[in-house]
């Protein structure tokens, strides 16, 4: 996603961000509330209360997109905050779908879904983590984690009302995630090729 789009996408949580900033909160202390709300939206959903679920889902997703612009607006920007950040966004996508997992465990064919996508899900992050860490830039792809969370969220909700929309939303994540795998292993690649061959 384009820095252009993340900074419209975060315009309107800059009031939030600058309350929690005059109260003087810890940005490291929003990154464990969030991450807290993802475990008690999977609690919910491993119990088929999906409103409840994706309340919870909704506030954690909040926290998260909040803590780096506080860290960044109150100068406590700091390579373990981010390190922090990036390892609870993990743990918290597998409550979530554990939770969701949890509840579908009787129906094989949705619990495979479940884990399909997200392997696929977790792919996508692991695949750009580990192409910077060899110095590669990997700022690439369609479905990053606010796109990813965007229908995860929509399929929860909606699926409450119409069950169905949850499995056709868990299904353009799984191949919208693995297009963006692909697209990153190229887009890496050939930076690699590009770099050896000058």
């Amino acid at each position: 996603m384009q820095e252009t789009t993340k900074k419209r996408l975060r315009a309107p949580l800059q009031p939030i961000v600058s309350l929690l900033t005059s109260l003087k909160v810890a940005p490291n202390a929003v990154t464990v509330a969030g991450l807290l709300f993802a475990g008690i939206a999977g609690g919910l959903l491993s119990r088929g209360l999906f409103i409840g679920g994706g309340v919870a889902l909704l506030i954690a997703g909040l926290a998260d997109s909040v803590d780096g612009e506080l860290a960044r607006r109150s100068n406590r920007t700091h390579p373990m905050g981010a390190f922090l950040d990036s390892s609870f966004d993990r743990i918290a996508e597998f409550a979530v779908f554990f939770g969701l997992f949890w509840f579908y465990r009787s129906n094989p064919g949705m619990a495979a879904l479940i884990f399909a996508t997200l392997f696929a899900s977790v792919a996508v992050s692991y695949v750009r983590a580990r192409a910077e860490g060899v110095g590669a830039r990997c700022n690439v792809g369609l479905f990053e984690r606010p796109v990813r969370f965007l229908f995860t969220v929509l399929g929860i909700f909606i699926s409450h009302f119409y069950p169905i929309v949850l499995t056709i939303c868990l299904w353009i994540i799984l191949v919208g995630s693995t297009f963006t795998v692909v697209q990153r292993f190229v887009y890496v690649l050939r930076g690699a090729e590009r770099k050896n061959g000058s």
